[in-house]
């Protein structure tokens, strides 16, 4: 729920948000150095702001990586104006979580999500009961689109819809599924990050990753029955007769998101622009014009009107942990830290790649589990390492990297879908970690094997 109370700066911190995405929107087309200067001073002070609001160690960290990156333009005797865009290299990952959610809001405004609900409900009452695999689909796909909104939308689904499940065990659920688009979905930051880090463009991986995402939802189909909570109540409804209601046609709702996906892989196909850029731009520009096609833009408006002012306060985390990454990211580029790193690694797997696959992703696991966000560790990674330093390519280490983190998230109590998962479920998180230390386990072995073996075969 929104919460209306905010104070009138906090709201005007959201609007400096948008403010400083179309800055970073429009420096990637008029190139000057006028417009990256602006929004990474805006950046900092973002970050200066966010800082007041964050929990003490999340301010620890921040804080850290302030300080170390500091250090680092310092000996390296860094000029001061590259110190400063330090603060916006990671305004396109920003961008994308602020302006991502713009397709849902437009989807909530135009009634699609409704229609969806009413159409899942038709479809329980008509077909009897199978709310995990629903729950699953319909959070692989939506989610490919909303990212964290689609769990708690599919849970408010699952609550209105289906008349018995085991509460926890459908969270859960939920919470897999999200994790499928992880390892694919242009539209999510991991992804976004890692094709800007190594320089690639989407057609170039997403192939592999559709198919580590095959393997991840084989691997969740047979491992579903391990799903077991000692205390999973059993939610049971009575059906009211929805029946005789008519349900809204969902053509409107597969002819937007047909529309917005195939626009993204076919603009990227089509022009040199990457993946982030294009998603930005079609987030805002498609739900304007569709909007005013269905004549939804006066409600639209005001729903994303509240989303804008609302959104510092709802990213407040994101904003100073993405900024301070990446600031401490480039930092480290500037140094020969990552020559280190690499022989470090490199001895420590006794020069097999295979080993160091596994170093990396366990890494980030474990460097999850003490509090530093994966996109911490990604761009520590990805700045520090360079792939033709262990004979592979930036495809793979691309990849791998998606693996890590995906795997990464499933685990820390820190993470978004981890609290997400806790929140919806009312759970503390070590209840999920519990049920997922197995199934993150044979999934590594899995998706690393799968990446390693695409590599012996000489497709990356």
């Amino acid at each position: 729920m929104v919460n209306t109370n905010l104070h009138p700066f906090t709201k005007a911190l959201g609007v400096l948000c948008y403010i400083t995405s179309i800055l970073y929107l429009i420096e990637h087309f008029y190139h000057h150095r006028f417009f990256v200067l602006t929004y990474s001073i805006l950046g900092a002070f973002l970050l200066v702001c966010a800082f007041y609001f964050l929990s003490k160690i999340s301010r620890l960290v921040v804080a850290l990586l302030l300080v170390a990156g500091s250090i680092c333009f310092y000996v390296e005797q860094i000029r001061i104006e590259e110190v400063i865009s330090g603060f916006g290299e990671n305004i396109n990952l920003l961008s994308l979580f602020l302006l991502i959610p713009i397709i849902g809001t437009f989807m909530s405004s135009a009634g699609y999500l409704s229609a969806l609900k009413k159409a899942v409900q038709e479809r329980e009452e008509r077909s009897g009961q199978h709310p995990y695999r629903l729950s699953f689909l319909l959070t692989a796909t939506i989610g490919i689109m909303l990212n964290f909104g689609s769990m708690a939308i599919v849970k408010r689904i699952a609550e209105e819809s289906f008349s018995s499940y085991r509460d926890q065990k459908l969270t859960l659920t939920i919470m897999r599924a999200f994790a499928f688009c992880m390892l694919w979905s242009p539209y999510f930051v991991n992804v976004g990050l890692i094709l800007v880090l190594f320089d690639l463009s989407w057609i170039e991986i997403g192939g592999y990753g559709l198919l580590l995402a095959a393997l991840y939802l084989l691997v969740c189909a047979l491992m579903f029955s391990r799903i077991k909570f000692p205390d999973d109540p059993l939610i049971e409804r009575q059906s009211n007769g929805r029946t005789a209601v008519a349900t809204p046609s969902l053509t409107p709702f597969f002819l937007f998101c047909g529309t917005l996906v195939g626009l993204s892989f076919l603009l990227e196909f089509l022009s040199h622009v990457n993946m982030i850029i294009i998603v930005c731009l079609l987030s805002i520009v498609l739900p304007v014009i569709w909007s005013l096609a269905t004549k939804t833009l006066r409600s639209f408006t005001q729903d994303l009107a509240l989303q804008v002012q609302h959104s510092f306060f709802q990213l407040k985390n994101e904003i100073a942990i993405f900024i301070s990454a990446g600031f401490f990211g480039k930092a480290m580029a500037s140094t020969e830290i990552g020559a280190y790193i690499s022989s470090w690694l490199f001895q420590a797997s006794f020069g097999s790649v295979y080993i160091l696959s596994y170093l990396i992703v366990l890494l980030t696991i474990f460097l999850a589990q003490i509090g530093i966000h994966p996109v911490i560790i990604v761009i520590g990674i990805g700045s520090a390492l360079s792939p033709e330093n262990f004979g592979v390519s930036a495809h793979y280490l691309a990849l791998l990297l998606l693996v890590a983190w995906s795997m990464a998230t499933q685990l820390s109590p820190f993470s978004g879908q981890m609290l997400m998962a806790a929140k919806l479920m009312n759970q503390p998180a070590k209840t999920i970690m519990r049920q997922n230390v197995a199934y993150v386990a044979v999934l590594t072995v899995v998706l690393v094997t799968a990446v390693y073996s695409l590599y012996l075969l000489h497709f990356i």
